[in-house]
């Protein structure tokens, strides 16, 4: 249960550097068509530094991506499956519907260590 919920925090965090890696292209995006469009004004072009800086914060979100993706690979190959644990504890093969089921009852105990395990947000 606690390599389930390791994992299910790994996935969490990729998730919110992906969505970092997205927004951070959005706002580069944004600057470009700005700096591109003629109709912008004088003092609303956006400055090279500009443009740097949201390319920089672009970089960076997308090698913290690349490192959470790693960290997700890893925590997700970690979890053992629950037809093997199953299986071994019954001494023997088990059917979906029993997967199934177990699959249900921890659920939600994932969720909790989860939720213990996760690093507090500022």
């Amino acid at each position: 249960m606690t390599q389930s919920a390791i994992a299910k925090n790994a996935q969490s965090a990729l998730d919110a550097a992906n969505q970092a890696v997205t927004d951070a292209k959005a706002a580069l995006d944004a600057l470009n068509a700005k700096a591109a469009d003629p109709n912008t004004l004088p003092e609303d072009v956006p400055t090279q530094a500009d443009l740097d800086a949201a390319q920089a914060a672009l970089d960076d979100a997308t090698q913290d991506a690349a490192a959470a993706q790693t960290a997700a690979t890893a925590a997700a190959a970690n979890v053992p499956s629950i037809d093997a644990a199953l299986a071994q504890m019954a001494n023997k093969p088990v059917d979906p519907e029993v997967t199934d089921w177990a699959n249900g009852v921890l659920a939600d105990k994932i969720d909790q260590v989860a939720a213990k395990l996760a690093p507090a947000t500022p």
